[in-house]
């Protein structure tokens, strides 16, 4: 991310329960939570202008005491990626 660039869509999983207050204070961001038997996990998606941005949230998220799962930058939908395309006989090690 670079501060000459437009806002990037970042998607981030933590630990736990985050109260829908508390998520409304991560600025831009919308939160979703899993319910399953395991630890529920909570993603907050949104646009981020830069590093210090993304070091922001991720301070929040780690002064709530919520174990970080992930970080992901969210591509813009593309061609499919070479590596999930068809190999045929040609493209095959002997």
């Amino acid at each position: 991310m670079s501060s000459h660039t437009s806002p990037v869509e970042i998607i981030i999983r933590v630990q736990g329960v985050l109260q829908r207050q508390t998520a409304a204070t991560l600025d831009l961001f919308s939160e979703t939570q899993t319910e399953t038997d395991a630890p529920p996990i909570t993603t907050l998606t949104g646009a981020l202008r830069d590093e210090a941005e993304l070091a922001d949230v991720l301070d929040r998220l780690y002064a709530l005491g919520l174990p970080l799962i992930s970080v992901e930058r969210e591509e813009p939908d593309r061609a499919a990626p070479a590596a999930s395309r068809e190999v045929d006989e040609s493209d095959q090690l002997t």
